[in-house]
């Protein structure tokens, strides 16, 4: 048996170090992200309306994704970097302490939050023309951060809503912003919050002893109350997650809403986030977001521009169109609000 073993561990060797290595390859994750070209989709298949039933749109208006991919392996990682379409980076920030898990759940609540401001500024844009149609909004709390010291911290999911929390003397602070001011002369307090099956429960939060804080990031979100909402919307399952495209979801949203055709027969595209008053915010990946929409044909790419910002995606966005040799003339068009690009698309001829 020690003869054979002497024998054929050399060739053992040889066949065995390369199969680790190539295990190694294809299992490690690494602390990068990776983003790459994605897809168009058109917000009529994720949101549709009961009105304006008879309308007939010539045109199309789509959000745009990319694919990502966090913690890749390093197979993965070397893979991606052969396509010049691909960007690659090292994680950082909140990104960099989250699971993967995590970053999905953050990215689908920005969703579900960003389709419904998308909704209240469209109706409310179109109730200006058209007095029947009504939106009833109301806001929540829900948890959108967590430091790696938070008290309960695996008790404590993103996405709960917060109700209240217990002061002193039994005090009941329900407005987030003033819970600063009643916990001072104690440490702990009790937090209520309500998860995503509808329970309601409590857990004890202690500040931490360096930072001073508790440690949980609470954001205030505008919902729509669909019962006192008219006309009637649906809103069907997406496994695309993000709040980038608030502002393509706004306008056609609003071009169901209206009697028009905003669209003029064009195939509109773009990205950016929107907020309860119609502004147009910061995306990701605009670079991958060009290269998808110019490959699927799209005829307007909107792109948000704020000109006092220092990685105004505008600028971004004509970059990535002479990287790639892309014509960005009459093609990318940038906001700053909703109603920028409404005037846009209401002043091209049919």
């Amino acid at each position: 048996m020690k003869e054979l073993t002497d024998k054929y561990w050399p060739i053992v060797k040889i066949l065995f170090i390369p199969y680790l290595f190539m295990m190694f390859l294809l299992v490690y994750q690494i602390d990068y992200f990776i983003n790459a070209p994605g897809g168009i989709t058109e917000v009529e298949k994720i949101i549709s309306i009961d009105y304006n039933e008879d309308k007939t749109e010539e045109g199309s208006i789509s959000s745009t994704f990319v694919v990502s991919l966090s913690r890749p392996t390093f197979f993965q990682f070397l893979i991606s970097s052969f396509s010049d379409y691909n960007y690659a980076n090292i994680l950082t920030g909140n990104s960099a302490t989250y699971t993967n898990d995590e970053q999905n759940k953050i990215s689908f609540l920005d969703k579900y939050t960003s389709v419904n401001e998308a909704i209240i500024v469209a109706y409310q844009k179109a109730a200006e023309i058209n007095p029947e149609i009504v939106i009833d909004v109301y806001q929540k709390v829900f948890v959108r951060g967590k430091a790696p010291y938070l008290s309960f911290y695996d008790d404590i999911e993103f996405g709960d809503e917060f109700l209240y929390m217990m002061g002193d003397g039994d005090v009941k602070v329900e407005d987030f912003q003033e819970i600063g001011n009643y916990t001072i002369d104690s440490d702990s307090y009790d937090f209520f919050f309500k998860n995503n099956e509808g329970e309601t429960y409590s857990r004890t939060l202690t500040k931490d002893e360096e930072e001073k804080k508790f440690g949980i990031v609470l954001y205030q979100y505008n919902l729509v109350n669909k019962e006192n909402t008219y006309p009637t919307y649906h809103e069907n399952n997406s496994n695309i997650g993000g709040p980038s495209g608030g502002l393509l979801q706004t306008l056609a949203i609003y071009n169901m809403l209206v009697e028009e055709d905003i669209t003029k027969g064009l195939k509109v595209a773009g990205t950016g986030t929107i907020d309860i008053f119609g502004n147009v915010g910061y995306i990701g990946a605009i670079e991958q977001k060009i290269i998808t929409a110019y490959v699927n044909d799209v005829d307007i790419f909107f792109v948000p521009h704020k000109s006092d910002a220092s990685n105004d995606d505008y600028i971004l966005a004509l970059k990535a169109c002479a990287k790639h040799g892309i014509d960005s003339t009459d093609w990318i068009v940038p906001v700053s609000t909703f109603q920028d690009a409404l005037d846009y698309l209401e002043g091209i001829d049919e």
